[in-house]
C-alpha cells in the first residue's frame, strides 16, 4: 500500500483509510489555519462569560476586547499575507522572471488603520441596525474612578496593539 494510508491499512488490506478523505474538520483543527485563532476564541468566550457575572463584568469587557482585537489582528494579517503583491511572470523594467506569485505586503501601521476602518464601519452598521429598536446604543456617563481606570487601561491596551 502507498504512503497515503493510515494504520487502518494493517487489516489485511480489507480496510484502508485514505488520508485525502479524512474528516475536513479534523484537518482544519490540526492544520495551521485554526491554530492562530485559538487564543482569540478563548478570549471572546471568556469575555462573554465574564460579562454575564456582574462582579467581573468590567474585566470581562477588557478580555472581550483582547479577544476581538486578537481575532482582528489575525484576520488582517491573513488579508495582507494572501494579497498577491507581484504576479508571477516577467517583472516590468527588469529581466527577472518570477516563477511564483509574491504574496504579502509591509503591514506596519496599515494593519491598525485597516482594523480601525473595518471596525468603524461594523460599528456604524450595528448602530444603524439598532437605532430604531429598544436596544439603541446610547453613551453611558462615566460615574466612578473604576470606570475611568478601565477606560485608561482600555486605551493602553489599544496603544500596545499598535
Amino acid at each position: 500500500m502507498g504512503d497515503n494510508y493510515t494504520m487502518a491499512s494493517n487489516h489485511n488490506g480489507s480496510v484502508a483509510l485514505d488520508t485525502s478523505h479524512t474528516n475536513s474538520m479534523i484537518d482544519f483543527v490540526e492544520g495551521d489555519t485554526f491554530k492562530p485563532f485559538i487564543i482569540p476564541i478563548v478570549g471572546l468566550l471568556a469575555g462573554f462569560v465574564m460579562m454575564a457575572v456582574p462582579k467581573v463584568a468590567t474585566a470581562g469587557k477588557l478580555v472581550l476586547y483582547f479577544g476581538a482585537q486578537s481575532f482582528m489582528n489575525i484576520f488582517m494579517g491573513w488579508v495582507f499575507r494572501t494579497h498577491v503583491t507581484v504576479a508571477k511572470g516577467p517583472i516590468p523594467g527588469s529581466s527577472v522572471v518570477l516563477k511564483e506569485d509574491l504574496h504579502g505586503c509591509p503591514v506596519g501601521f496599515a494593519l491598525t488603520a485597516m482594523q480601525q476602518l473595518i471596525s468603524f464601519f461594523c460599528f456604524l452598521i450595528l448602530y444603524a441596525a439598532l437605532y430604531a429598536t429598544p436596544y439603541k446604543i446610547t453613551p453611558k456617563k462615566i460615574s466612578s474612578i473604576k470606570e475611568v481606570v478601565s477606560i485608561l487601561i482600555f486605551g493602553c491596551v489599544f496603544a500596545m496593539n499598535i
